[in-house]
């Protein structure tokens, strides 16, 4: 009975510890007095605009601790405020308690929100403020604040318990409970994404109030109280490179795993390389970030009237948009917006080869003082709700209530990558109505905007159902698509494994080597993106040497192939019909024997030229 009792107690020890695990415990003892925490620790800690070491980072302070004289301080005194995140890793499932204490003067307040991603003005999960007075008020599903009250001049406790899983936050200040409410809701919403980004101390103060933001941070606690059942995705082998004659096609499979706990789906992404150029960084404009969503702060122009149709050439473009029908005004100025329009790969495949070369864009209203120069934005593949790298940044001056037309000074080659297209301009004077769009209904790509670092949409506003006028012109001719996949998605189950067949066609293809890439896009949040390499090495001249001279014999032959040159012989490569390498060396005479029966080619590379010979393994 003993021996039981034993087994039983050290179960429950066990099953207790393998629930919870401890991501990140911090009272800041550790650094020292006057650094900033995202430099002391980026692995955690970053900024708003991703600016570790700057006036965004907090300082680490001995003004004030919990425990035991070290922690943070959030401080909007200087010419930057702080805008400090704590990096919680995109969790999709599992639970968590994430808790810290904070400490707030008499005459200050205090401000935090929770981010649904770690790219930070995606999504708001919920707005919290700490009012000067010592009430505050929470953001949750809502822009009607859940009033409560915190102690003022002594360390409080701030504890959230999420259960992703059960679509779950329940919010406790100093143990007293605020609110409970689905995490997947945002702060003036209830509908979201359901996920765990990151939090966002900035010395912020609620719009109106002319109070000053200043507070402490120590003791973050984070921890895991249930195990996260996501799924887990791989894909074999990693990469794929194959040999073809010419006017030939081979294949080759890909095994897509799932080692995770729940369903993996996955969409299959094909790429080209079309350019061998590497392209430099682009520097983007600055763009001082804006945080809360509560504001409703854009309108359509109620006495639009438009004056022009949108051009027409003939020539092949991209775009979401109808005709001209409205433009968007923000009431909080100066603002500085970026709109934009994402093509996916679905759209910008059949034209890999050509040249993104042209934008149009409706312009309706034009600043009356100050600068209106605006600026060409073309991005690269990122995600379905943020674009990824900058590729083209080119200033234009447009014109007022009329279609601008701009040529890019370095035209874009398409791949098949996603690409983002848009323009950034900043609204100085009041009621006026910069962005084109049409009369909607929107297209969920074709209405994104930012107004500081991350992306929403236009219609998030339900009265704002538009798309920008926003068109990509395309020049040039495609490239012979040579890869395909089948199938383009699947689903795995948990232990569960799926056939993804590649097919390389060269039946258009002249000699030479072709290389592209399958991005597999999936649900499982620690690998969203996972690309396998694909290289096609196209074969002309089989048993034809030209000036090079090769003899391969026997040919056919049992056991033994013996292979002989005028020139020095660097590699010789077998492959069989399927494209596949089943030798690779440089020795002259090699052992067949353990091949099966059939045909081969023997690819043998010298310092003049390369030949491609047939023979029969019997």
């Amino acid at each position: 009975m003993k021996k039981i009792f034993i087994f039983l107690f050290m179960m429950l020890v066990w099953t207790g510890m393998n629930a919870q695990t401890l991501p990140y415990n911090d009272d800041f003892e550790s650094y020292t007095v006057g650094t900033y925490i995202a430099v002391d620790n980026p692995t955690w800690w970053s900024t708003w605009s991703a600016a570790p070491g700057t006036g965004e980072d907090a300082l680490v302070s001995n003004a004030f601790a919990h425990s035991p004289s070290k922690s943070i301080c959030v401080d909007g005194s200087g010419s930057t405020a702080t805008d400090l995140l704590l990096k919680l890793g995109e969790k999709t499932s599992g639970a968590y308690e994430l808790t810290w204490f904070e400490y707030i003067e008499t005459g200050k307040c205090g401000y935090y929100n929770i981010q649904h991603f770690e790219s930070p003005g995606t999504e708001w999960a919920l707005e919290l403020y700490f009012l000067a007075n010592g009430s505050g008020e929470l953001y949750a599903g809502s822009s009607t604040a859940t009033t409560f009250n915190y102690p003022k001049d002594t360390w409080f406790e701030v504890k959230h318990l999420i259960d992703l899983d059960k679509d779950s936050i329940q919010l406790f200040i100093n143990g007293s409970l605020v609110k409970k409410w689905p995490f997947s809701w945002q702060a003036s919403s209830t509908s979201g994404t359901k996920k765990l980004g990151c939090v966002d101390y900035f010395a912020g103060a609620k719009s109106g109030t002319s109070e000053t933001p200043k507070a402490y941070v120590d003791d973050v606690h984070y921890v895991q109280t249930s195990a996260s059942n996501d799924p887990v995705i791989g894909v074999t082998p990693p990469s794929i490179t194959r040999y073809a004659p010419a006017g030939w096609s081979v294949t080759d499979d890909l095994a897509v795993s799932n080692t995770g706990l729940t369903a993996l789906t996955y969409d299959v992404n094909i790429i080209y390389t079309v350019s061998k150029k590497k392209e430099m960084p682009v520097i983007a404009d600055a763009v001082k970030p804006v945080h809360s969503m509560l504001l409703t702060n854009c309108s359509s122009d109620p006495n639009y009237h438009p004056t022009n149709t949108p051009p027409s050439d003939g020539s092949v473009y991209l775009n979401y948009d109808g005709d001209n029908a409205s433009a968007i005004g923000w009431n909080s100025i100066p603002v500085t917006v970026t709109c934009a329009a994402r093509y996916p790969n679905a759209m910008t495949l059949p034209y890999a080869g050509m040249s993104l070369d042209t934008i149009d864009v409706y312009i309706n209203n034009l600043n009356t003082s100050g600068s209106n120069t605006m600026s060409i934005k073309i991005y690269g593949m990122g995600t379905s709700y943020e674009p990824g790298a900058l590729l083209r940044n080119q200033a234009f001056t447009p014109t007022e209530a009329s279609w601008n037309r701009v040529k890019l000074n370095i035209p874009l080659k398409i791949t098949g990558e996603d690409i983002w297209v848009g323009y950034t301009f900043t609204q100085l004077d009041p009621s006026i109505y910069i962005p084109g769009t049409d009369a909607g209904p929107n297209d969920p790509n074709g209405d994104f905007l930012s107004t500081g670092v991350g992306w929403s949409h236009l219609s998030s506003n339900p009265a704002l159902a538009y798309n920008w006028n926003i068109r990509a012109h395309l020049s040039g001719d495609p490239i012979n698509h040579w890869l395909t996949a089948s199938p383009l998605s699947g689903t795995v189950a948990p232990a569960g494994t799926q056939t993804v067949t590649v097919t390389m066609d060269a039946t258009t293809l002249d000699a030479g080597n072709y290389s592209g890439k399958l991005r597999f896009l999936s649900n499982d949040p620690a690998t969203p993106q996972l690309d396998v390499p694909v290289t096609i090495d196209v074969m002309t001249g089989i048993d034809n040497v030209n000036k090079i001279t090769v003899s391969v014999y026997p040919n056919p032959a049992k056991d033994r192939i013996n292979i002989r040159s005028n020139e020095t012989i660097q590699q010789i490569s077998i492959i069989d019909l399927n494209g596949k390498v089943v030798y690779s060396g440089n020795e002259k005479s090699i052992n067949v024997s353990n091949l099966s029966n059939g045909v081969y080619f023997i690819k043998t590379v010298t310092l003049n030229g390369i030949s491609n010979i047939k023979f029969v393994k019997e």
